[in-house]
């Protein structure tokens, strides 16, 4: 438990890793453009332009990735303070360095001797500490606001998602109980078997801590919930499954196949005279299948229609799993129907995102 709580305060930690590619990529770029705009406002456009540049690319490459290293080594420590002294602790980091660079520079690169009563000497160390200190001090307030931004967005989505959540587990526990009553007059010992699993099924539901539960959760509660309507609807009902074992482990926010297969009992199996196959398919499609740079699963649920009877209903419950899918996975999970031969069909498309 509390290597969990430690692992959530690193990930809210507003310094971000220094030590991936992508970081240190911007580092560099984001010092070079720093050591063009020193040159420009040094220096005219001259033959002493160009080393003037290297002189500040050097200068500035040196410095940034020195503090970015140190920062990236530090990090596990600087996250156990709170933000403002984090930041503080950075910024000194960053100053040290800067010092300690330029006193290497007096020594190697001017020749001389360190004596911090010269005036040119003293000029440069208040210089590059000011500069360093400016830029650094910018540099750590806006990825503290940009993290304070992100968390605000989390937050946000995550009360939608509980909103959106909470609205469709009352609609699931009122047609269940619909179902227990229709069987309290038909077989009490059946109704009985059906509160079981009813309530093993809310208590699954209602233990998602974090929003999100595997797909492996959520098929087991799907067939719960389809062994309380088995014993309503007895052989008219029938279950098929095909499941990719890669997807299992696959993250969904709960209540999101339960409400499809409501929908494929309620609507189609229940209206036809013979009843028929509820199939559910899942698998992992590559990049190439999807055309996409993110490997997706694939959730596929189908019944069969009767064209005559068929109870098309309102679909606030796929709008709600659409919804909810936006939020959790920002504009990357889609949900499609489609209905051909007297078949209909839910396919849900979801990042592969392992727990």
């Amino acid at each position: 438990m509390s290597q969990d709580k430690d692992t959530n305060k690193e990930n809210q930690f507003f310094l971000p890793d220094f030590c991936q590619v992508e970081s240190v990529f911007i580092i560099i770029l984001t010092g070079e453009i720093l050591a063009i705009i020193f040159t420009l406002l040094q220096v005219k456009p001259t033959d002493a332009m160009w080393e003037t540049l290297g002189l500040y690319s050097i200068s500035v490459q040196i410095i940034s990735l020195v503090s970015v290293t140190t920062l990236c080594w530090l990090r596990p420590w600087l996250g156990k303070f709170s933000d403002a002294i984090a930041g503080a602790l950075s910024l000194i980091i960053i100053l040290l360095t800067t010092l300690i660079f330029s006193l290497a520079a007096i020594d190697w690169y001017w020749l001389a001797s360190i004596d911090l009563s010269n005036i040119a000497q003293r000029h440069l160390l208040i210089r590059n500490l000011i500069i360093a200190g400016l830029i650094g001090g910018v540099a750590l307030r806006y990825l503290y606001l940009q993290q304070q931004y992100h968390r605000q967005l989390q937050m946000e989505s995550a009360a939608r998602l509980e909103a959106l959540q909470a609205r469709i587990r009352p609609h699931f526990l009122f047609n269940s109980m619909n179902v227990i009553a229709s069987l309290t007059r038909i077989d009490p010992e059946k109704a009985e078997m059906a509160i079981q699993d009813l309530s093993d099924l809310f208590r699954a539901t209602l233990e998602s801590n974090d929003g999100l539960v595997s797909f492996a959760q959520e098929l087991e509660n799907g067939e719960r919930y389809l062994s309380i309507e088995k014993l309503r609807l007895g052989e008219r009902l029938k279950v098929v499954k095909d499941i990719d074992s890669a997807t299992l482990n696959v993250m969904i926010p709960p209540l999101t196949v339960q409400p499809i297969l409501e929908n494929a009992v309620y609507h189609g199996i229940q209206m036809l005279p013979d009843g028929g196959e509820v199939f559910i398919r899942s698998s992992v499609l590559n990049n190439k299948q999807t055309n996409n740079t993110q490997t997706t699963v694939q959730i596929e649920i189908s019944n069969p229609i009767s064209a005559e009877k068929y109870h098309k209903g309102h679909g606030i419950a796929l709008k709600n799993i659409e919804q909810r899918l936006s939020v959790v996975y920002q504009g990357k999970a889609l949900l499609r129907t489609e209905e051909s031969d007297s078949i209909y069909r839910v396919i849900l498309s979801i990042p592969l995102k392992l727990e």
